[in-house]
């Protein structure tokens, strides 16, 4: 039988609950895996069913020097990666979620450093076709990357000065026309919207030949739908290219659409054997 890995969450918000909850609860993936502990910042979000036992908060250093695990799955915020990410890489596998962290190039460039032992995984999430991009990259016949995502207006969470300017659009009751907030590299998109653009990270990062620097990105604000709009396009070589859409319901104000829960789980399911280095999950 084979041994089952052992993780330790970071983040009890939507995506920490939902992967905390199939772990716990359900055959699949508790045959899979033990859950050492969940993490997060306070204990406010914790709730009556995740057990006393798991639920740790305050000084995330001590807590990862004191529980032994073969995998620390992030799913809270960059900053996280940012001061913790070569920590953890000195003694466990690291799945981030929030992957736009990586496109700062600093932080990037300290977990490819650190990773020598252990191997950081990256989620597509609702990244699709990212191993197909991967390839297209790898065969150096990428010649440009342009991803456009579109979410309902509450579900965006900007820095400035994006912000502002979204701020205005949801007060504006009578406009409803869709707002264009920024076009342009995804480097500098994922610095302003670092909740948002993980997909659009994602992508750029497995067209690596491309990069975050030369792939591009717009990010569009509506209220129309309480959904998730993503459209990709890869342009390739001799007239070659690919569009897809992905639309995904999500509730009102929610960071994440339902199916992207789903899909974290089936990229921490595939986080394994990688060795070192960075891989794609």
């Amino acid at each position: 039988m084979t041994a089952k890995i052992k993780i330790g969450i970071l983040g009890y918000g939507n995506s920490g609950k939902f992967l905390s909850n199939k772990i716990l609860n359900d055959a699949k993936y508790a045959d899979q895996f033990e859950l050492v502990f969940v993490w997060n910042r306070t204990t406010a979000n914790f709730d009556e069913t995740l057990p006393t036992r798991l639920q740790q908060s305050g000084d995330l250093a001590a807590v990862l020097q004191s529980h032994k695990v073969d995998l620390v799955v992030e799913v809270c915020h960059p900053a996280v990666i940012k001061n913790y990410g070569s920590q953890i890489l000195q003694q466990a596998n690291l799945y981030i979620a929030s992957v736009t962290a990586l496109a700062n190039a600093e932080i990037e460039n300290s977990l490819r450093k650190a990773a020598t032992q252990h191997c950081v995984y990256i989620p597509s999430g609702a990244a699709w076709g990212v191993h197909d991009v991967q390839k297209m990259a790898a065969a150096n016949s990428i010649e440009a990357l342009h991803i456009t995502m579109q979410f309902n207006a509450d579900a965006l969470k900007l820095n400035e000065p994006l912000n502002q300017q979204l701020l205005n659009f949801i007060e504006d009751v009578d406009n409803n026309t869709a707002l264009t907030l920024y076009h342009g590299p995804i480097r500098a998109l994922a610095q302003l919207a670092p909740n948002n653009v993980n997909t659009m990270t994602c992508l750029a990062l497995a067209a690596n030949t491309i990069g975050l620097d030369k792939a591009t990105g717009t990010l569009i604000a509506q209220k129309e739908h309480d959904a998730h709009l993503i459209d990709i396009e890869v342009t390739g070589q001799n007239g070659f290219m690919v569009t897809t859409q992905r639309y995904n319901p999500a509730k009102k104000g929610a960071v994440s659409g339902a199916e992207t829960y789903h899909s974290f789980l089936s990229s921490l399911v595939n986080a394994k054997g990688g060795g070192s280095g960075f891989s794609f999950c």
